[in-house]
């Protein structure tokens, strides 16, 4: 009786079909492009993950098709591709910087300042990464590192990283014997791959806590702090950390001492960030090289036919230096030593690359002009009082 009574069920649940079951399964939905649109296609997988918890009678599989099928990409330049997203309170814009302009960022700066000082900033950017050191981003926010990574590689207008760089680093890498730039989500585990980089620093590295604004040195902090601080230009450094920390006042950003989102990740947060001036931040980093760089193309070797010199032969480095002045020479020095700068000079000479004509045309109206340049140059409007001085 046992064994017909455990037949009889084995045959019930054979026959029982499918859509009659009721299955859980964790799905994850992931966005891959070649087009850096990290904002718009965070707000799109944002909306994705509202509508899967809502009662709509439209699947997850509409909305996707429809971007991957429908919505195209926009032109360098051109009107920006505008895609409504019925969960949330904005649409998604995919725009394209003109061909001839600084490289597509959909990311905001606020996010950045909001974790590091805008001293701290200059110092990763024109001490650490241009001269190629080993940099560790870390954060216990997955998405933060990410964002801090790609924020501070585009500060280095018109130069292109050469390093190894890994935003999102998993597997240990850290000993590799040139310059590096990695992020690590740090998971805060005793063995994990933060805690192990901690313990064991590779030479010649620092690491950047992003949740404490800390920078840490494999050798002594205060020494390599000072060091790459002041081989950096005094003066267009001094203007530079101004321009910045007036953006940041303007937008009633306190740098590095803004709160972290801590329960929500970026990628889910559709909220409206306050109103930052990005492309001034990359234009006053921009400024910077300019009026370090002014004279350089006088000093490009033009290659013979075969292209036989070597890419250190490009540039006459020597000639560009002894012309510098006192205060720029020694960063210069570190400058033009940098597979950073010999990739530059490289596409400048080799081929008509858009990006280095935009930076020496930039370079021109920098030097050519007698007003001076940023947000706290004559590009901004002056308000005169009605006594006729200046407010």
């Amino acid at each position: 009786a046992a064994s017909a009574r455990f037949g009889s069920e084995s045959s019930n649940f054979l026959l029982t079909g499918f859509d009659d079951q009721t299955t859980f399964e964790n799905k994850t939905i992931c966005l891959v492009s070649r087009y850096p649109f990290w904002t718009a296609f965070r707000r799109f997988l944002s909306h994705l993950h509202v509508m899967s918890g809502s009662s709509s009678d439209l699947p997850l599989e509409r909305f996707v098709s429809h971007l991957l099928l429908t919505v195209p990409v926009p032109s360098p330049g051109g009107q920006s591709i505008v895609v409504p997203l019925p969960s949330l309170t904005g649409p998604m814009v995919l725009s394209m910087p003109p061909t001839k302009d600084l490289p597509l960022l959909d990311l905001p700066f606020q996010r950045l300042f909001a974790c590091l000082d805008v001293p701290s900033v200059v110092t990763i950017v024109l001490g650490f990464l241009a001269l190629e050191r080993k940099v560790i981003i870390m954060s216990t926010h997955p998405s933060l590192v990410l964002d801090a990574c790609e924020l501070l590689r585009s500060l280095l207008f018109p130069f292109e990283l050469c390093a190894p760089y890994v935003p999102r680093l998993t597997q240990p890498f850290m000993y590799f014997p040139g310059a590096i730039f990695v992020g690590i989500h740090d998971d805060e585990c005793e063995d994990g791959l933060a805690a192990t980089v901690r313990k064991n620093m590779p030479e010649d590295s620092v690491i950047i806590d992003l949740d404490s604004g800390d920078i840490d040195c494999s050798s002594d902090r205060y020494e390599v702090l000072k060091q790459c601080w002041n081989i950096i230009p005094s003066e267009p450094r001094t203007i530079l950390v101004q321009e910045i920390e007036t953006l940041c006042r303007d937008a009633g950003l306190v740098p590095g001492q803004e709160p972290i989102d801590s329960q929500i990740d970026s990628a889910f947060d559709a909220s409206v960030p306050a109103i930052f001036d990005d492309r001034a931040v990359q234009d006053s980093f921009l400024r910077f090289f300019c009026s370090i760089l002014g004279g350089y193309e006088r000093y490009l070797v033009v290659p013979d036919v075969d292209f036989v010199i070597s890419g250190n032969e490009w540039f006459d480095a020597k000639g560009f230096l002894a012309s510098a002045s006192q205060d720029y020479a020694p960063y210069l020095g570190s400058l033009v030593s940098t597979q950073l700068f010999q990739s530059f000079i490289q596409r400048r000479t080799e081929a008509s690359d858009l990006h280095c004509v935009l930076f020496d045309d930039c370079l021109a109206e920098f030097h050519a002009s007698t007003v001076p340049y940023g947000r706290l140059g004559g590009d901004v409007e002056t308000i005169t009082s009605v006594d006729g001085e200046d407010p």
